[in-house]
């Protein structure tokens, strides 16, 4: 079975065990659509939980979840991510992407220079930043239509627009 990763749990709230979640989806409302979600720190060690209530506001979403009653058990789901199960998934819109299958992408310059392998998506206000790791070294691109050129999802591989001062 495959599972969609829809949020990151940032940490606990309050004292009931309630957990904030970060969303990796453009649609924060599809958290009151779901009846259960599975949590783990990776799809393989996911497991199914029941959502009890979730509360959303602009910049994330927190949801008690069946068994999570307390800060110390909510505490031991800090950075998991939440997943939806493949018949839960809706389709980004055009243009969007799956954050999780961008993840492990290699990142090329149009010139088809190697730039690096994307490790990570910053979710920040103004746009996503997408962290690329190059050996030792990261680099930040900002995920925006005047440095993303293309996604090619099959093939594992995005192709950016390098400016002057960007891999330094």
């Amino acid at each position: 079975m495959e599972l969609i990763a829809i949020g990151k749990i940032a940490k606990p709230v309050g004292i009931r065990g309630e957990l904030k979640i970060i969303p990796l989806t453009d649609d924060l409302n599809r958290f009151s659509d779901l009846r259960t979600v599975m949590t783990g720190a990776t799809a393989e060690r996911a497991v199914e939980r029941p959502i009890v209530h979730v509360r959303i506001s602009a910049q994330h979403v927190v949801a008690a979840l069946d068994g999570i009653s307390s800060v110390e058990e909510a505490e031991l789901l800090r950075n998991d991510f939440v997943y939806v199960t493949e018949d839960q998934k809706k389709f980004p819109r055009n243009g969007r992407h799956f954050i999780d299958r961008m993840i492990g992408c290699s990142v090329e310059g149009e010139d088809g220079s190697n730039i690096g392998t994307l490790t990570d998506v910053l979710k920040l206000p103004a746009n996503d930043v997408w962290v690329v790791r190059s050996g030792e070294k990261e680099i930040l691109v900002p995920a925006v239509k005047e440095f993303v050129c293309s996604i090619d999802e099959a093939h594992k591989r995005i192709v950016i627009h390098v400016i002057e001062g960007l891999l330094e």
